[in-house]
């Protein structure tokens, strides 16, 4: 990927209105929800046209099914509760494409891109597929339930845990490389007045919501009213709600959350964050979400499954006032009921290594003086395998993750990821009290500890993925940067 020539591209497309820095374009959307959309596809539009184009190629080879049936299945289970902003703003950033290069696309190849994971890991119907695409058609069939991918490293601090005793949030997003070469966008979005809240993500080229979800949001006038959210998914987790009449997608959900909460989970309060997100409920990307609450200094942990959820708050001056994410169910009706071969126990894997190693990491440097950005950086870089007790290079169970690194020799189940495949930690993300109040955070594009991806020298040592050529990107070693930059 020519970061410089994208770069050049994407300045001249539009005066300059989009930054490129350290490996990351820098957007400032602004006004209505077609407003947001229509300069988010133009500034971007010939990203958005590549990551389209990827994408008809990437569902027929790692899915086995033509592009044309992704795009009406995705129609056909979202068009009845998409609601109505987030199908105004994709419109616009189809609209907003088009007039850029003369293109012919619309609202559902940027629901395609934006539901992926939700859609293709939950939602999609292998069995349905199946019939559809067997010449002649096959009537009677039995299909295996999809491999549901995990993603991600995270933990939330505050009170004696931290340096200043307000919460210090880290997060990574763990993926398989072949979906992840757009994930480079910080974007701050500011609804027209009455619209919503401000707020800063993490995002991807033609997306509405985060999916590497990370928020910084301006919950009120003051320079504190701040509230930062993340998560990581629920490892195992096999349910979803096939109701096309009431099943909402869940980057719809989060999008909204974000925007318009009044609360984080007001008693008998319908705008509340949790209630957004159980309003609806799909149960695709399934996630523990963390929340920081800079207005009084508390953080959240919110389990959010399909049928079952828990909540849980912890003041500033709680005893052990912290939590983390690592892809386990916690909740027992969640693990017990809605997951499967979830991982959580079984330090062989990255789930139980996580699961035992944040907690060291908290309880390490929260007692040398607290955690702050330069030790939250450390923690979500930490490459130390609790199984093998020992430093490596990085390997799946540690906290910056590199299956591309890893043998795979302790692992047997011919379901989960194989050796050396190419997946794992594709960046860094954090923030600390100072930046939340500037809606800035501390971003590297890059595994979190700055190794670099090279797509090529990776698929010469490893040609038993050269199927995923048209996929991968590479990944230079980029340094951790803030953003938005102030001016």
């Amino acid at each position: 990927m020519n970061f410089n020539a994208k770069e050049r591209s994407a300045r001249a497309r539009n005066g300059g209105a989009v930054n490129f820095k350290d490996g990351w374009y820098v957007l400032n959307l602004r006004g209505t929800s077609e407003q947001i959309g229509d300069d988010h596809g133009r500034m971007l539009a010939e990203e958005i046209k590549a990551y389209i184009e990827e994408t008809k190629q990437y569902v027929w080879v790692c899915m086995g099914i033509d592009y044309d049936y992704a795009r009406k299945d995705v129609e056909r289970l979202s068009r009845q509760t998409l609601s109505e902003e987030i199908r105004v703003e994709m419109t616009a950033i189809a609209d907003g494409v088009n007039a850029v290069l003369g293109t012919c696309y619309d609202v559902w190849d940027i629901t395609v891109l934006n539901w992926m994971e939700g859609w293709s890991g939950y939602a999609f119907d292998g069995g349905t597929a199946y019939k559809a695409h067997a010449k002649p058609a096959h009537d009677t069939i039995s299909m295996p339930v999809r491999e549901r991918r995990d993603h991600c490293s995270a933990f939330v601090a505050t009170g004696r845990y931290t340096a200043d005793g307000k919460p210090v949030m880290f997060h990574n997003s763990f993926n398989v490389f072949e979906t992840s070469g757009y994930a480079n966008v910080i974007a701050t979005i500011t609804p027209a007045d009455g619209s919503g809240h401000k707020f800063t993500m993490q995002t991807q080229i033609g997306y509405v919501h985060s999916m590497a979800d990370f928020y910084i949001v301006q919950a009120g006038n003051g320079v504190n009213d701040r509230v930062a959210i993340t998560e990581t998914t629920i490892g195992g987790f096999n349910r979803y709600n096939k109701d096309t009449n009431t099943s909402i997608p869940e980057f719809d959900r989060i999008r909204r959350a974000v925007q318009h909460f009044t609360s984080i989970n007001g008693e008998n309060d319908a705008t509340s964050f949790v209630s957004i997100m159980r309003a609806g409920e799909s149960g695709d990307y399934a996630n523990t979400w963390l929340l920081a609450d800079y207005r009084d200094n508390s953080i959240w942990e919110f389990e959010e499954g399909l049928v079952f959820y828990e909540v849980t708050h912890k003041l500033a001056d709680d005893e052990k006032p912290y939590f983390i994410g690592a892809n386990y169910p916690k909740y027992p009706p969640i693990k017990n009921l809605e997951c499967s071969n979830d991982g959580g126990d079984d330090v062989r894997r990255h789930q139980g290594a996580r699961r035992v190693r944040l907690p060291q990491l908290v309880e390490k440097y929260g007692a040398e003086g607290g955690i702050n950005l330069e030790t939250g950086r450390r923690i979500i870089a930490d490459h130390y395998d609790v199984y093998n007790d020992c430093e490596t290079e990085g390997n799946s169970r540690t906290v910056c993750s590199h299956y591309n690194f890893d043998k795979r020799e302790y692992m047997s189940d011919p379901s989960r990821p194989k050796p050396y495949q190419p997946r794992g930690a594709i960046d860094g993300m954090g923030i600390d009290a100072e930046l939340a109040k500037t809606l800035q955070l501390n971003a590297r594009w890059g595994s979190s500890c700055g190794t670099a991806f090279y797509a090529g020298e990776f698929l010469a040592k490893h040609p038993q993925f050269d199927h995923l050529k048209l996929f991968l990107h590479d990944r230079p070693s980029y340094p951790w940067t803030v953003l938005p930059e102030n001016k």
